[in-house]
């Protein structure tokens, strides 16, 4: 965990404070949303947030999924378009780029950060893997939808359960963004229980056999319910309030 304030060059009239917000927020530094622990502006009236990474992010940086060295930038400094290398999210604010001339490669300060296993409390483990090694079990696909990004993936020790990060991210993003609140700032717990409900798979396609028994069926469900919330968690931070009880109840089915 970070310091409890600090002072940030993209906003150095005010203090920044380390909280755990209750309701998603934008990251002022990639522009992504986020979820998680975040630097807030101190003053009531001045919204103001950046995601830990990219509060604390470093000139340079690097990983073991690029094979060069990674800078820094507060906006891209090439091209106008640009997506995520891990995720697909565009790039619209803070950006690691590497030194490639023509087609330099971008990452999130958050994406860049993702933890290489993910570990559940029943031992289920989840690797970060450059490549997929069979479909994706959200899109059916070992392509991400954008044909312009790889992308990275989460693929568990068996390598039953694998999503791009990409999927993960954009299914829970445009969730989120169809009224993941009501009006006056509350969780719609019923709506959104779905919402995540809906991101499971259930297709007979993906399921171990098409012969599987009804026992068979709700384990392979359940366990793939585990591992898309374990990547949730690390995409957008540990589940704090705002989703606990969602959680809850979708691991419990």
């Amino acid at each position: 965990m970070g310091i409890s304030t600090i002072k940030h060059a993209s906003h150095s009239k005010h203090l920044l404070l380390l909280k755990y917000p209750r309701e998603p927020y934008e990251c002022n530094g990639c522009k992504v949303l986020g979820l998680g622990p975040c630097y807030e502006c101190e003053h009531e009236d001045c919204s103001f947030h950046l995601h830990e990474e990219c509060a604390i992010a470093t000139k340079s940086a690097s990983h073991p999924f690029s094979n060069c060295s990674l800078t820094f930038h507060s906006r891209a400094p090439q091209g106008d378009e640009r997506l995520c290398d891990a995720c697909g999210q565009d790039v619209l604010g803070f950006v690691y780029q590497c030194n490639h001339n023509k087609n330099p490669h971008d990452y999130h300060p958050s994406c860049l950060k993702l933890q290489r296993t993910l570990t559940a409390e029943d031992g289920t483990r989840l690797h970060l893997r450059k490549k997929l090694p069979s479909k994706c079990l959200n899109c059916g696909s070992r392509k991400t939808l954008n044909s312009k990004i790889k992308g990275w993936s989460y693929v568990s020790s068996c390598g039953k359960y694998c999503y791009h990060v990409a999927c993960v991210k954009d299914m829970i993003l445009k969730k989120w963004k169809k009224g993941y609140f009501l009006q006056d700032g509350k969780v719609n717990e019923t709506d959104n229980y779905l919402a995540l409900q809906s991101a499971i798979p259930g297709r007979e396609l993906e399921l171990p056999s098409r012969k599987s028994s009804s026992k068979a069926k709700k384990t392979w469900i359940r366990q793939a319910k585990k591992v898309i919330m374990l990547i949730i968690s690390a995409l957008f931070g540990d589940p704090t309030t705002l989703i606990s009880v969602l959680v809850q109840q979708l691991l419990s089915d």
